[in-house]
């Protein structure tokens, strides 16, 4: 007798359970992850070395150019592919008005007659194949007091720390200029942004690095890596809001140290999902 009631309840339990993981799975199959596509990017625009506001100064390539091109046009078209439902730009979440009717009144057919900006060269040339209606702006500056830093590093003579600065900065700026300097594709490049190592050292800087800056009661390293933190929370925010229940798939676009925060933060969101460039060009 207690060996059926043991029989029962094992029957009772297992089929609660069976109940549960099919109901799990069910709600998973009806609320798919959101699938996030990351376009980690060096600013096109920089190849004007007087519109480089970068800390790393770095000779970029032209993106104009006929190869360049090519290449752009083949990534973006896989791009348009994956078919993201919305597309978000590093473009000022408060200009999105102008934004609007930048996006509305453009049209080309020959992209190399356009800006070199990855905003038009990549966001608004997929935006147009799918025809979308609207592109979404979501970038927000907030505090980078860099010069303040640096003047307290020396200050507090926190030399050492200056020095690592200087040696990280020179190996960063020595190792991209030979990138572009090289026979590199403009698809090696790009997927050199959005590596997984590259990411980890741009926020390294932040976390271990920049943020010891200053004496021991003043905290303007403490300061500059909360207000990077800030940003970039403050601009996921402004993604976050603009996706709707009908949203399977987004891209974003920005600059990659941006992107490697934007990753940090989807990690952590159990119902998105993040997809790498290289995934989708293969």
């Amino acid at each position: 007798m207690k060996n059926t009631i043991k029989i029962i309840c094992f029957l009772s339990f297992f089929s609660c359970h069976q109940k549960e993981t099919n109901l799990k799975n069910k709600k998973a199959k009806e609320n798919p992850k959101l699938k996030v596509l990351l376009f980690g990017t060096y600013h096109f625009e920089n190849f004007n070395s007087n519109r480089n506001a970068d800390l790393v100064k770095v000779n970029v390539n032209d993106v104009l150019t006929d190869r360049n091109q090519k290449e752009l046009k083949s990534i973006t078209d896989k791009i348009s592919n994956f078919n993201p439902d919305k597309i978000f730009i590093e473009y000022p979440f408060s200009k999105q008005k102008k934004l609007d009717s930048l996006y509305s009144n453009f049209t080309a057919t020959n992209y190399s007659k356009v800006k070199r900006n990855e905003n038009y060269q990549v966001g608004f040339r997929v935006a147009k194949n799918l025809q979308h209606k609207n592109i979404y702006g979501y970038d927000l500056r907030t505090n980078f007091p860099a010069d303040s830093l640096f003047k307290q590093m020396e200050k507090a003579k926190q030399f050492e720390l200056l020095r690592k600065d200087s040696l990280e900065l020179d190996k960063i700026e020595r190792s991209e200029n030979e990138l572009f300097s090289s026979n590199k594709t403009l698809l090696e490049i790009l997927c050199y942004y959005n590596d997984a190592k590259r990411r980890k050292e741009d926020i390294n800087w932040y976390v271990n690095l920049a943020n010891q800056g200053g004496e021991k009661e003043n905290f303007v390293g403490a300061y500059l890596a909360s207000e990077w933190y800030r940003r970039n929370l403050y601009m996921y925010a402004i993604i976050q809001k603009a996706i709707e229940e009908k949203d399977d798939r987004i891209l974003i676009i920005s600059g990659a140290s941006h992107i490697a925060m934007f990753k940090e933060f989807i990690d952590y969101n159990p119902e998105w999902k993040t997809v790498e460039l290289l995934d989708i060009m293969q």
